[in-house]
């Protein structure tokens, strides 16, 4: 059980980060028909935002990838029998650079994506990922009370959104 407490502990760190990058959802949200539509994106704007996504996207798979590596290291550091405080005090330090890099790149890509958009498209943009975000609260705390899923029957968003198959593409921030 210890263990159990310890990996979940683990994984709700690493999803922290990128869960909060995630605006309007995960993936490529431009091609959401529900959310193109909101913002009414332009073919060329669609078209720029994956561009934007495709170069990004090689170097946040390396740097996810080098921060799930420096997260076993951490584990394997805080797991051994004996504990060298020095050691897991490095381990700490590099999970922490290897973190805050891919942070860097996502708001990066996010400035440019930022920029793909019109005043009105990011003010729409900021208005779905408020609705996002009330719903999820919403969600939480029926799980947390024990409640049904939402009136549309959907079932909670899975959680450890850190162990995706690919990074998060956000929508700009207004």
């Amino acid at each position: 059980m210890k263990r159990f407490l310890g990996v979940l502990a683990v994984v709700l760190a690493l999803a922290a980060p990128v869960a909060a990058q995630q605006a309007i959802g995960e993936g490529k949200w431009w091609k959401r028909p529900r959310i193109a539509q909101a913002l009414a994106l332009t073919p060329q704007q669609t078209a720029e935002l994956e561009k934007i996504f495709a170069k990004s996207r090689p170097k946040l798979i390396d740097l996810k990838a080098d921060l799930e590596k420096k997260q076993f290291a951490y584990q394997q550091a805080m797991g051994a029998d004996k504990v060298d405080r020095k050691e897991v005090e490095a381990t700490i330090a590099a999970r922490e650079a290897a973190r805050a890099k891919l942070q860097t790149e996502l708001s990066l890509m996010e400035l440019d994506m930022k920029q793909v958009l019109t005043p009105e498209q990011r003010e729409k943009a900021q208005e779905l990922r408020e609705e996002l975000r009330e719903r999820l609260q919403e969600r939480r705390r029926q799980m947390r009370q024990g409640a049904a899923p939402d009136d549309d029957g959907a079932a909670p968003p899975p959680r450890g959104g850190a162990m995706r198959r690919s990074p998060p593409a956000t929508p700009p921030n207004p």
